[in-house]
This record gives C-alpha cells, sequence and structure tokens, in this order.
C-alpha cells in the first residue's frame, strides 16, 4: 500500500486543550463556571478592546494587513524597537512553528528544558530535529545542564521565564552569561516571555535588551495573557531584522486576522487597563501563594500569573471537589508535575473560594 503520512506523526502527542467553558458549564449542570486553568486574563479585555472590535466586525469581509503593518508600529512604540525588529503571529505557538520551519533540518538538536511548553517540542519533532531535553532542577530551569547539553547539532535553545508551567524566573545575570557562554558559533536562542508581563522581581530580564546585544537571540510575547486577547490569538516575536526577514519566508499571508490586528492596537492604547491587570496579580498573587503555604502546600516562588502547588496524593481529590464547586484547575500530572495544581491567579472573590474549597476537603 502506498505510504502517505509522514512517519514523524507518530512522535507527535496533539496538544490537549480540554473541554470547552460552556461544555463544562453543560456537564456541570452549574451556571457558571470560573476557568483557572489556562491562565487567561481575570478581567477580561479592555472596554476599548471591545468597542473596536464592534466597529470593525462590519469590515470582515476585508482581507487584514498582510504584514500586520499597523499594530507592527504600534507594538514599536510601546517597547522601543523599528517595526523591523517585529513580526506578529496568530498566538506564540505560531511563532515557534516559523521557527522549526526556518531553522530545522532533519537530524539537528534543540536544547529544552523538561517539563515545559509542549510545542517546542512539537515543533522541532515535525521539522525532523531531535529534541535535548534538559530536567528542571526542582522548580528551575537548570542552566549549567542546558549548557552542557549544546553540542555542534545545536539549532536552537529555548528557555522559557517566567517558566510554563513552574512559574519560576531564570535571573538576568546567569542567563546573560549562558548566552555569553555560547560563542560565536551560538545556535539561536529562543526567549519565551509569555508572562514577563507579572514579574517584579529586580531579576527579570529583557529579552528586548538580549536582542540588541546577542544577534541570534528572539524574544516571543503574546497579547493572551495582559491584554486578554487569548481568543484572537495574537503573539509576537522581537529579533534583529535578518533574522526576522528568515521568518517572514516561512508566514503564511494574512497569517492574523484583522479583528486580532484591531484589538491589539486598542489594548496598547487602553494602558490603564493593562496595569489595572496587572497589579490585580500582583497583589493576589502573594496573597494565595502564602494562604496555600500556610496549609502545608509547597509553592514555588511564581513570577507568572498562576501558581504551580504541590498538593501530593490528595491532588486528583481536590481538584475533583474544585471542579465540583464550579473551579477548573489543571491538573500537574498533565505538564509534567504529578501531585500537583496549576492555578491561575484570579480576582480576590475566587480566589477565596479556592481556599474554601480546600479548607473543606483536605482539613
Amino acid at each position: 500500500m502506498k505510504k502517505i503520512w509522514r512517519e514523524t506523526l507518530d512522535r507527535v502527542t496533539p496538544y490537549e486543550a480540554g473541554p470547552t467553558l460552556e461544555q463544562v458549564v453543560r456537564e456541570l449542570g452549574l451556571p457558571t463556571v470560573l476557568r483557572l486553568s489556562a491562565n487567561e486574563n481575570p478581567l477580561g479585555p479592555s472596554p476599548r478592546v471591545i468597542e473596536t472590535l464592534k466597529a470593525e466586525a462590519g469590515r470582515a469581509h476585508l482581507y487584514p494587513d498582510g504584514g500586520s503593518i499597523v499594530l507592527r508600529q504600534a507594538l514599536g512604540a510601546w517597547i522601543g524597537v523599528d517595526p523591523s525588529w517585529l513580526i506578529v503571529g496568530n498566538g506564540a505557538d505560531e511563532l515557534i512553528s516559523f521557527i522549526g520551519r526556518a531553522v530545522f533540518d532533519p537530524g539537528d538538536e534543540a536544547v529544552l528544558p523538561h517539563p515545559a511548553f509542549e510545542p517546542y517540542t512539537i515543533e522541532a519533532v515535525l521539522a525532523g530535529a531531535v529534541p535535548v531535553t534538559s530536567p528542571l532542577r526542582g522548580y528551575d530551569t537548570d542552566l549549567d545542564d542546558m549548557r552542557a547539553r549544546v553540542t555542534a547539532r545545536t539549532k536552537a535553545v529555548f528557555i522559557c521565564t517566567p517558566h510554563n508551567p513552574a512559574s519560576t524566573l531564570v535571573p538576568r545575570g546567569p542567563l546573560r552569561r549562558f548566552i555569553q557562554s555560547l560563542g560565536a558559533e551560538s545556535p539561536l536562542v529562543v526567549l519565551d516571555e509569555a508572562y514577563r508581563d507579572f514579574c517584579d522581581d529586580p531579576e527579570t530580564p529583557d529579552g528586548v535588551g538580549l536582542v540588541r546585544d546577542f544577534p541570534l537571540v528572539i524574544s516571543l510575547r503574546t497579547f493572551s495573557k495582559i491584554a486578554g486577547l487569548a481568543g484572537l490569538r495574537v503573539g509576537y516575536a522581537i529579533a534583529r531584522p535578518e533574522v526576522i526577514n528568515l521568518l517572514n519566508r516561512v508566514r503564511a499571508p494574512y497569517n492574523v486576522n484583522r479583528l486580532a490586528q484591531v484589538a491589539a492596537v486598542a489594548a496598547l492604547e487602553d494602558r490603564a487597563h493593562l496595569e489595572r491587570t496587572r497589579a490585580l496579580v500582583l497583589a493576589e498573587r502573594p496573597r494565595l501563594a502564602e494562604a496555600l503555604r500556610r496549609r502545608g502546600a509547597t509553592v514555588p516562588p511564581s513570577q507568572a500569573n498562576f501558581l504551580l502547588v504541590k498538593v501530593g496524593d490528595r491532588a486528583g481529590a481536590l481538584r475533583q471537589a474544585l471542579m465540583k464547586a464550579g473551579l477548573l484547575v489543571r491538573d500537574g500530572a498533565g505538564v509534567g508535575f504529578p501531585g500537583h495544581l496549576r492555578i491561575s491567579i484570579g480576582d480576590a472573590a475566587g480566589n477565596n473560594r479556592i481556599l474554601e474549597v480546600w479548607d473543606r476537603t483536605l482539613s
């Protein structure tokens, strides 16, 4: 029989996003469900974004700006780079696929922490590359171990800071020294900064500065978290213009739809809403973490908009109890941390409900 499908597909496990919120509401028979499993913005999008989407809906029959020019101009002004240093994608996931298509030949290697965001591995495998995994040191990225795994075959190194799902930061000093140690024959260094907007640690690295200083660094960022645009899928990469030019060669025309583009521009224009989201997370994150530690849980120091919480063998029972109460949290086993729960930071009322169910279930 004629062979049709690539053997590589046997090595790929599709990303499981889980049931939709509407499905869960129907299955549980509850009037509302609070999803704290997907690291979504607890405030939702800016009112300015909603009004912009309403105004733009009548133009949905028109193709979008193929190069996201207006959005790149707004982004460039926001973060202080020329638009030629930016490329926009249908979520950061698509940008990772660009890297896979533009960088890897069969047999190349990609060094990445484990566990980590699944698309790093998926895109490397689909391109025929070999993922070389570096175990976390507890909850921290082990840069020394990652450096030891870099060889002449390494085409890219993926570093996620703050790390998903561990929530921890890669400090700026060690990260800079790691990149410097790669030398003149450095592979591409992909710095995933999806959760950077929620950092308050003075050691937070700055991907923009690293891109300016090192020609083979790419910073990935997103509108999904801080701007509340997860449903519209807008991510962007910052890199040297020569790198952006190469990534554009594998980008499909019109890859970011027009509603997503205008919504992202509107989100940048409402700085107050972005600050409200950040302020909420920075207030509620330490409060919830400390409350869970007082209850005996292990909670690594988070710099993201979620906590990774070690519960032990009662993690499953607690997750089920929370679900029955209309509170969805992520099973840590599904992201490489059995015995843990990943809990998105909600508003004060939602976080208090987490604690109430916790006390009823584990007391």
